[in-house]
């Protein structure tokens, strides 16, 4: 796997207008707060504009964030298990003392296979996936959280929603 591109591999999970070509991309890391706050504009973005395809790629920043990196592969894990989108939600929603106990907690509440999620987190099923994604952002110049790119260009403002929907909305293809 040493595809450094920002087009969208298979085992991604696309959310939004799926056969859009306008395609939004997110690094991020579910511990940082600004990455939250980014979650919220991505979600009214969604909400308002049903031409855009949004992917997700992580970027533990594991010197600031130490659970970071468990997070990431626990959103794989439940996506292993048709929920990725539910963990990554919950996360976001409540991204405080995002230890294991609390990913736990949260893979109960989506009713996952309990003991695969367990397997599959202590033997890092998935932390190439989040390896990838994390070599993917350094080549393509991230280096925080969270950074988008809209069809390939990358958002260089401040964290702003008005001024990210302008760069999104400017950036779209016709």
């Amino acid at each position: 796997m040493s595809d450094y591109s920002l087009n969208i591999r298979n085992e991604e999970y696309p959310k939004g207008n799926l056969s859009s070509q306008n395609i939004l991309i997110e690094y991020g890391d579910y511990e940082c707060p600004y990455s939250r706050l980014g979650y919220r504009y991505v979600q009214k973005f969604l909400k308002e504009d049903t031409d855009l395809k949004f992917i997700f790629r992580h970027f533990p920043i594991k010197k600031k964030h130490p659970n970071a990196e468990m997070c990431a592969e626990s959103a794989l894990c439940a996506g292993d298990q048709g929920k990725f989108w539910e963990m990554h939600d919950l996360m976001f929603a409540d991204n405080q003392n995002l230890g294991r106990e609390r990913l736990e907690e949260f893979a109960q509440e989506l009713d996952l296979d309990r003991r695969k999620f367990h397997v599959d987190l202590d033997s890092h099923s998935f932390l190439s996936w989040v390896q990838q994604d994390f070599r993917s952002g350094v080549k393509n110049g991230v280096n925080d959280t969270p950074t988008f790119f809209m069809n390939e260009t990358k958002y260089e403002g401040k964290l702003a929603f008005k001024e990210l929907l302008a760069f999104i909305t400017n950036h779209k293809l016709s």
